[in-house]
């Protein structure tokens, strides 16, 4: 009889072992597969208004503009990214690339403070006044493409 009590003592001991390891490990499952899933859909969205933003800032390409950059064109672009920000983009940067974006920003808005340019908005802004905006745009383009992978190779 003592076999017996013994067997089963150590069966009941197993069996609450097996389903406490089964409860913790299928939780974790659980818990990791929410998080891959957030991931997922966070990148799709990310993926969507960055696209949007990127659109934004084609006025400003290094090469092959199709059109003068003015104090108008400049105005525009600015009105348009802090919107962008405000109702939909900014709640999607990163902390990568939420530096670059200001520091454009930033750039950007040095210009649009420029008085020589205010007085007349429809005046070509010359290249070497516009190189710092521009190179700072090619970095936050950089900074939104590493931030969704695009410009490396798949993981899969």
């Amino acid at each position: 009889m003592p076999d017996t009590f013994q067997s089963i003592l150590i069966g009941g001991v197993a069996g609450i072992i097996s389903a406490a390891i089964t409860y913790f490990s299928t939780r974790a499952k659980i818990r990791l597969d929410l998080a891959a899933e957030y991931d997922k859909t966070l990148q799709e969205e990310r993926l969507k208004v960055y696209k949007e933003l990127w659109a934004m800032l084609e006025p400003l390409a290094r090469y092959g503009r199709d059109k003068e950059i003015t104090y108008s064109v400049l105005k525009e672009i600015s009105d348009q990214t802090r919107s962008w920000y405000f109702k939909t983009g900014g709640i999607y940067l990163t902390e990568f690339s939420r530096k670059p974006y200001f520091d454009w920003k930033k750039t950007m808005q040095e210009l649009l403070d420029n008085e020589k340019f205010k007085t007349n908005p429809d005046k070509k802004i010359p290249d070497s006044e516009l190189k710092n905006v521009i190179s700072a745009g090619s970095t936050l383009r950089t900074s939104l493409s590493d931030d969704i992978g695009t410009k490396r190779l798949s993981r899969l």
